[in-house]
């Protein structure tokens, strides 16, 4: 019985309604604006700051105080190509080079043309981040981790520096935090926020997309959201649950079912205490209203190896955004892309080991970024990995382990490792056997590993000489648990695809691959530059590189509008 019941809540599907088509001249609308944003995190916000400048009355709508994904990231934003924060720590770089390193990670999923304008874009886009109050600092973390430390607000937060990434592109850090301490995300997204209250745009809280209308030509034309505004007790009970979900965000890291509970309750909340509204948006809708692995439904369709990992995010990307425009006959693109996050370094002695798979054979480089090894992983290897230490390593792993080399979360969770996640043997045929692996498979491996380490080749794959020692010895042995359905340290998880958009505008595209007129989608609801390989810093990024991009195009449009409208009075 409690195992229906929690299966119940984690594959709740989220309602939405079918679009409604209406006649934009009888129809009667609550509200009228230029440019409708839903969804107010990072992409929402970066959009609606734009089309304000660039003259458009604009109308965000949140489902519930806004922040999204942003606000509660690791808050890093990927730029180079010259920022202030590269130069003031010495690193060249250069939108060509930069561009020849992405090409390696974006591997086609967008057109070489729109990661170009991307890395053309980058130092605008860091300026613009900057103006809007964004603090950056060029304080460089001298060494390799999948997060720096208070200290450090500058890194390497990619696989710049290692093969193949680095055949063709100079490594350059490009990964700039949000200079506040501890988990950075706040000092993305609130000046963010605060830049689009300072410019006076209406921003309605608790309120949620549920359908969009469009004419009988099939424009969008705008939206129909339920609101909860009517009583306090519903308000604060609304707000209550927006709340929860931030506090109670670790606590869904190791069950993902309370975000549901909690999306359940919300939803109830909406249906029972919510009052419909409707809204024009002349010149457009933009759906900004995150991912989908909240929707654990739409995880088992999609990519069904990926359930029950630790969702990355806020109830807000359950993909009722992408659902809704599908329902107008949206193209849907890297639906199977998810991006799973193992991180092993901090502790450093971690990545002086070596990462097999259930075969016993290496998985990766063990230095490259978690996304690229989560998804060597997960695609190669059955989402198992054993990261096979000596006693020396094992023992050197506790003292990697201070603040002065990562944050609490590492620390924490490098115990876990250490002290629950482990199997010890006294050989390694023994080891393996506890592992379930062909002991002759990983003695195999280990022998192989063992020599390269003592003679003057190369890593084959790719990991710096200075990284590699023999895994020797009499004994004992350990294989820490780094695999994806590992209890104690969650794998973080996010998805990558959503709707096929137009490249050049952000509108979203049909079946047909034809735009539907009125309708945008940017950030993590559409299909962007992080589609297919994730570094730290890349989506936020994206998400600004979009949601400037969809703003302005409106805006041209509705310029466009104004002078035929101008030329045909004359």
């Amino acid at each position: 019985m409690l195992t229906k019941l929690i299966d119940k809540i984690r594959y709740r599907t989220p309602e939405i309604e079918d679009s409604m088509t209406v006649n934009p001249d009888t129809f009667h609308f609550d509200q009228e604006t230029d440019l409708l944003i839903a969804g107010f995190g990072g992409a929402g916000a970066t959009a609606a700051i734009e089309a304000h400048d660039q003259g458009l009355s604009t109308l965000v709508i949140d489902r519930f105080s806004g922040g999204g994904a942003t606000n509660i990231s690791g808050g890093i934003y990927y730029a180079g190509g010259g920022t202030r924060i590269q130069k003031e720590a010495g690193i060249e770089d250069s939108p060509e080079n930069m561009f020849n390193y992405l090409k390696h990670e974006v591997r086609g999923v967008v057109k070489d043309e729109t990661l170009k304008a991307f890395c053309d874009q980058s130092v605008e886009n860091f300026d613009f981040m900057e103006a809007n109050g964004v603090p950056f600092e060029a304080s460089y973390c001298p060494f390799k981790t999948s997060y720096p430390p208070d200290h450090y607000f500058f890194y390497y937060s990619g696989n710049e520096s290692f093969p193949p990434f680095n055949d063709d592109a100079t490594p350059a850090a490009r990964g700039h935090r949000g200079h506040r301490p501890g988990i950075s995300g706040k000092a993305i997204y609130q000046p963010l926020k605060n830049a689009v209250r300072t410019r006076g745009v209406p921003v309605l809280e608790d309120t949620k997309l549920v359908g969009l209308l469009k004419d009988e030509q099939g424009k969008v034309i705008g939206i129909k959201a339920t609101q909860v505004k009517s009583s306090i007790f519903g308000r604060l009970s609304h707000k209550l649950m927006g709340h929860m979900q931030i506090l109670l965000r670790y606590i869904a890291l190791f069950w993902p079912p309370m975000f549901n509970l909690l999306a359940s309750l919300s939803e109830k909340i909406e249906k029972g205490l919510g009052e419909s509204i409707y809204i024009k948006a002349n010149k457009g809708v933009v759906l900004a209203t995150g991912g989908f692995y909240m929707n654990q439904s739409m995880v088992k369709e999609h990519a069904p190896e990926y359930l029950g990992g630790s969702p990355l995010g806020t109830l807000t990307d359950d993909g009722s955004g992408i659902n809704l425009a599908v329902g107008l006959g949206a193209k849907t693109q890297e639906m199977d892309n998810v991006s799973a996050w193992r991180f092993i370094n901090p502790p450093a002695s971690f990545a002086k080991g070596v990462m097999v798979g259930p075969t016993g054979e290496r998985i990766c480089n063990e230095m490259l970024y978690g996304a690229k090894v989560g998804e060597y992983m997960m695609k190669d290897h059955e989402g198992k990995a054993y990261i096979i230490l000596n006693e020396e390593l094992y023992k050197a792993a506790f003292k990697d382990l201070t603040i002065k080399k990562g944050l609490w979360f590492h620390v924490l969770l490098g115990y876990f490792f250490l002290k629950l996640g482990y199997k010890k043997a006294n050989s390694l045929s023994e080891l393996a056997g506890k592992l379930g692996i062909n002991p002759d498979h990983l003695s195999n491996t280990l022998n192989d590993y063992n020599q390269m380490a003592l003679s003057d080749q190369p890593d084959p794959l790719g990991k710096p000489k200075a990284f590699v020692q023999p895994i020797d010895g009499s004994g004992p042995y350990y294989a820490i648990d780094a695999s994806y359905d590992y209890f104690y340290v969650p794998c973080p998880s996010l998805t990558l695809g959503g709707l096929a958009v137009d490249e050049t505008s952000g509108m979203v595209m049909n079946e047909q691959d034809q735009p539907i007129e009125g309708l945008y989608a940017i950030g993590r609801t559409a299909v962007g530059i992080a589609s297919s390989g994730y570094v730290s810093g890349l989506s936020i990024a994206d998400c600004v590189f979009s949601g400037r991009r969809a703003a302005k195009h409106a805006a041209n449009a509705k310029a466009e509008t104004t002078k035929t409208a101008e030329a045909t009075a004359g």
